[in-house]
Parts: C-alpha cells; structure tokens; sequence
C-alpha cells in the first residue's frame, strides 16, 4: 500500500492519457495563437551607440582635488568632497535624457510620423521617451548606452544621428561655457 505522500506514476499517466484530447486541443490552440501573433507583430527595429562621459574634472584640476579623486576617503575625512564621481555621471545622464536635450528629436519624430500617415496627435514626450529610447550608464564606467527603438526601420539612424548630434552639442555647449 502506497504511502500519502508518494505519487503513483501509472495513476497520473492513465489520468493524462484520459484528458489527452483537451491535453491536444489546449497545445494546438497556443501553438495556432503564437504563431499567429507572430506574424501579425510590426517589427521593432533598433539601433544603439556609446558615448563616453569625460569628468568635470579630468583636464587636470588642482593639485587638492586631484588627490580627492585619488583617495576618496582621505578626502571625506578632510571634508573635501572628491568633486565629479558617480553623483557627477548620474546627474549627466539624467540632464542628456531630459526634454531639453532631447525635445527637437521628438518634434522630428512626430514631424516624420505625421508625414508617413500616423496620428501622433497623442504622441508625448514622456511616452515616446519611456517606450522609445534607453539611456543607461554602464556600471562601474563612464560609458553611456543610448538605444532607440522604432517600428519604422527608416527613422532608426536619422533619430540616433540626431541624438548623437544633440549631445555633441550640449557637450560643445558646457565647454564653450566655460572657456568663456
């Protein structure tokens, strides 16, 4: 006699050979969905790019804040503050993935969009950024991954261009600033 707590393998066999109809019916009818979703899916095209990050502070600096960099805690302890660092990365990415980097790329978007047919008319920034676009830091780097995603293959390099483009300028922007 079996105890509770094992399972009789010819039971559950004969159990599943019992329902093997519904068992059939329930395979096909997800192979026969799947399939069918497939092909009915518009491809999602994507294209990618890095950029490296350059520290506020790596043209040199002064003598003091280049040993903060080099001993972090030393100048916790001295209460000098290391300057760039990851607050100074995370601060960078936020600043290229908000609107006023990144707002003349979903206007050229919507433009192209609209002049393919599309109703954009409830295109906003927010969604086409959250659904669109990736902007990660890569961790432990200075390396920032910027991919964009789109149903229509003929916008991928033109928008990543122009986002290439954008950040170059808000980049050359930050250096004229302070040169001036």
């Amino acid at each position: 006699m079996p105890a509770d707590d094992e399972i009789d393998l010819g039971q559950l066999a004969a159990s599943l050979g019992r329902r093997r109809r519904l068992i059939a019916a329930v395979t096909g009818g997800t192979v026969v969905l799947t399939g069918l979703f497939t092909l009915l899916q518009k491809p999602v095209w994507e294209g990618e790019f890095q950029i490296v990050l350059a520290s506020q502070d790596s043209g040199g600096g002064s003598r003091l804040a280049q040993l903060a960099a080099a001993n972090p805690m030393l100048a916790g302890l001295a209460g000098i503050g290391s300057g760039g660092g990851k607050d100074s990365l995370e601060t960078e990415v936020k600043v290229l993935g908000s609107p006023s980097v990144l707002k003349p790329i979903f206007e050229f978007v919507r433009a192209s969009k609209r002049e393919a047919g599309v109703d954009v008319d409830q295109l906003r920034y927010d969604g086409w950024a959250k659904s669109n676009l990736d902007i990660k830091l890569e961790k432990g780097t200075s390396v920032l991954n910027i991919s964009y995603r789109d149903n229509d293959k003929r916008l991928i390099l033109p928008v990543i261009g122009k986002i290439s483009k954008a950040y170059q300028d808000y980049s050359g922007r930050d250096r004229r600033r302070d040169i001036s």
